[in-house]
């Protein structure tokens, strides 16, 4: 079985459901009707590098190192495009990996993680996109360039180690933004030339002689900040159907988390009225429409090579993005909704439609892609195969807690920003170290958790019982034994 996993980078779940009403995904709806949509998938760390980390080697950050952006995936962590590799599966990656650094190179090499083909461009949009703008529409190359983040490492850009820094900063005067909000204007570059239309480009390019068995990742950039869709797209989003955002209700809250008040990247988004907030939130969605123009491509070009009966496709993303909700941007060590529940996707050959109420983690995509390719797990992994579910077959002895942790934010390093959290299908519980904050909030009755309960006394078994249940879970999250470092279990 061919498995292709599509990426959104900073997708919240609520997006493609009831907010969808604001800007319409035929294709991502079209996916999820046909296969299997789970409603409950829980990302274990939601900040770009770590949640990436964890997804591909199914182990939590504490185990594979990679505790925030900033830190590097290691060798010592298997990845399952590696063992997807050594099983003479075909793997390739267009788009964004982001389990090294931008700072350290706008060309870096991730073939080392199991890839047999990968063409990257990152969130700084310098690398292999920038360089094919050059060589194929050289009348869009300044426009593309002034989307590039400025970073130090474009000072030795490319195999001539040429300093870009300087064209990239002209292309930025040149081509200036029209920022209606804090990072939020329509692209100055033309839609053909797009990012995402490249990586959607080079995903059907693959998928017109891939070789089978293949595994395909294919990771956009978008929605990501900054917001800047193609202007065509804003033309889709009816912005009297888009939400504004929940109020913030922690201020007022005793037990409400120090990190929340002191991140320095609320400033950016200070003083901003409903409408700017609206205005974010569109363009936001028009990039998401802008992704599901390119998922209807790939899925295209599977059914005219006749590879639909022996391919599974899944999308998720690995995080999502507040957008304003509770007065916070962005993700990090914020565990609402918006932030810790991305959508999961599965549709493909023996896949029974439905929608799932499980609670499932991101560290479950490892054996899962595994077991669909037909692959034995013999890594040590914390996630568990999702086959089961897709194939209708619910197994008795699923978790009834999904964990998610973070190590503060952002520039801030206080251990008081450091949070672990269990997500229950009524229930999320929230504990930040050095009495930095606790939160609890009943979904069932608050689902926009906006009541923290964690100093009601009517709850006080409840978060008895789930602070727990949280501690259990800390200590066996090195369960089963990772192989960073071994040499031999029983050895000296």
């Amino acid at each position: 079985m061919n498995v292709v996993l599509i990426l959104a980078d900073q997708l919240s779940a609520c997006w493609l459901e009831g907010a969808a009403a604001a800007c319409p995904t035929p294709h991502l709806d079209g996916l999820a009707r046909r296969g299997m949509r789970f409603h409950r998938h829980i990302v274990h760390n939601p900040v770009c590098m770590p949640s990436r980390a964890s997804l591909f080697t199914g182990r939590s950050s504490r185990v594979h190192g990679v505790l925030m952006n900033g830190y590097e995936l290691g060798s010592d962590c298997p990845t399952f495009p590696q063992v997807l590799q050594r099983a003479g599966v075909h793997t390739a990656g267009f788009g964004k990996f982001h389990l090294q650094c931008h700072h350290r190179s706008a060309h870096n090499d991730v073939r080392q993680y199991g890839f047999d083909v990968a063409e990257v461009t990152e969130d700084i949009r310098a690398g292999d996109w920038l360089d094919w703008v050059a060589r194929a529409h050289p009348d869009c190359y300044e426009q593309a360039l002034a989307t590039v983040w400025p970073v130090p490492c474009l000072r030795q850009y490319g195999p001539e180690r040429i300093n870009l820094l300087p064209r990239v900063q002209a292309a930025r005067t040149q081509h200036p933004p029209q920022a209606v909000a804090p990072l939020t204007w329509s692209s100055v570059v033309p839609e053909h030339c797009c990012q995402t239309r490249w990586i959607g480009d080079r995903a059907c390019a693959y998928l017109q002689s891939a070789a089978e068995p293949f595994f395909l990742t294919v990771s956009f950039v978008d929605p990501h900040d900054p917001y800047d869709p193609p202007a065509s797209y804003l033309r889709r989003v009816d912005a009297a159907q888009v939400p504004a955002p929940i109020p913030p209700t922690w201020p007022e809250d005793p037990r409400s988390p120090a990190l929340f008040r002191r991140v320095s990247i609320r400033e950016l988004f200070a003083g901003l009225d409903e409408a700017a907030w609206r205005q974010i939130r569109a363009h936001y969605l028009a990039s998401v429409a802008f992704i599901d123009d390119q998922v209807g491509r790939v899925l295209a070009t599977l059914t005219a090579r006749g590879l639909d009966d022996r391919t599974v496709v899944l999308f998720t993303s690995d995080h999502g993005d507040m957008l304003g909700d509770h007065g916070l941007p962005f993700k990090g060590a914020w565990h609402y909704d918006a932030c810790i529940r991305t959508p999961l996707l599965a549709a493909g050959p023996g896949i029974v439609p439905g929608e799932c109420p499980a609670l499932i983690e991101s560290l479950d995509l490892f054996p899962t892609v595994l077991e669909l390719a037909g692959v034995t797990c013999k890594t040590p992994v914390e996630g568990r195969s999702l086959v089961p579910w897709l194939r209708g077959e619910p197994p008795a002895d699923w978790r009834d807690a999904a964990y998610t942790e973070s190590y503060a934010s952002y520039s801030d390093r206080g251990l008081d920003g450091w949070a672990r959290t269990l997500r229950t299908a009524e229930w999320r519980y929230t504990l930040f170290a050095a009495g930095g904050g606790e939160q609890l909030f009943h979904l069932a009755e608050d689902p926009q958790e906006r009541v923290n309960r964690a100093g009601d006394p009517a709850c006080a078994a409840v978060r008895a019982e789930l602070r727990d249940q949280l501690l259990e879970r800390l200590i066996a999250q090195e369960h089963p034994f990772p192989p960073r470092g071994l040499f031999g279990l029983g050895t000296h």
